[in-house]
């Protein structure tokens, strides 16, 4: 007799296991056919969970949807989620490979523009739901000697993500955000030379994105992985030189960006 964990975990696999055929359904032994088939019941109940994981979707990528229309929206969803059944119940937790799959979607290659809006509302998902930084006391910072200062390494907060791409991907998540007033003529050619350079951060309860300079940016992804001031300096100098970072890096501070620090 199949025990009722058995149960719970063959009705999960079969809502989530693509298309039915009476002889995949792992329930099909313990449920009543005589009406219906296998298929036909399990149908029922995985259509109710793909429109439940649509509508989380939709929840992550509001500007995607808007672009494309609701209905093409569904189409690419459907396709998504037969190729990437959830692994986790939390919703959260769910979409991440989105932004690389329209990228391959036929339907929508010309609109090559979408796979970077899609990481864009991917990392602004991941810094809504990221943790808060812990308060860090920034007199301490006056106490490093000053043979380690350079080897100082300033931390970015939890929810921080940077992003950058050859399309102007803030303007076009702006101009389809609710209430937009924003109006403008954008160039969507794939342009390598320039960049648009962005980060997602919360300020407060709201999550915010920022445009940077090439070498806001640089000084960022140096801190991002974690390396000290002396490499920051090092790097930002190849892209322009003469720069005093004193008051940047304050107003990074200010705004919860850099959100800690460590001398190693």
């Amino acid at each position: 007799m199949t025990t009722l964990a058995e149960l719970q975990r063959n009705f999960i696999r079969d809502c989530l296991s693509g298309k039915h055929k009476n002889t995949n359904v792992l329930l099909a032994k313990d449920i009543d056919t005589s009406h219906i088939s296998a298929s036909g019941l399990l149908g029922i109940y995985q259509g109710s969970s793909i429109g439940n994981i649509i509508q989380a979707m939709k929840l992550t990528y509001p500007v995607i949807e808007k672009l494309v229309g609701e209905d093409f929206f569904r189409a690419c969803c459907k396709e998504f989620i037969s190729a990437h059944w959830p692994k986790s119940a939390n919703m959260d937790d769910y979409g991440e490979e989105f932004a690389d799959f329209l990228a391959d979607f036929e339907p929508a290659k010309p609109l090559i523009y979408l796979k970077d809006v899609a990481q864009l509302e991917w990392l602004f998902h991941l810094s809504s739901l990221a943790s808060d930084s812990s308060p860090t006391d920034w007199t301490h910072l006056s106490t490093v000697k000053a043979d380690d200062a350079l080897q100082v390494k300033f931390l970015l907060a939890p929810f921080v993500q940077l992003i950058s791409s050859s399309f102007p991907i803030d303007i076009i998540w702006e101009m389809n955000q609710p209430n937009s007033t924003v109006n403008k003529e954008i160039d969507l050619t794939h342009n390598i030379d320039k960049q648009t350079l962005l980060i997602v951060f919360r300020s407060g309860l709201k999550t915010e994105i920022m445009t940077v300079t090439e070498w806001e940016f640089a000084l960022l992804s140096s801190f991002n992985h974690q390396q000290s001031l002396a490499i920051a300096i090092e790097t930002i100098a190849k892209i322009e030189s003469g720069i005093s970072i004193d008051d940047v890096i304050k107003k990074f501070i200010e705004l919860n960006i850099i959100s800690s620090f460590k001398v190693e």
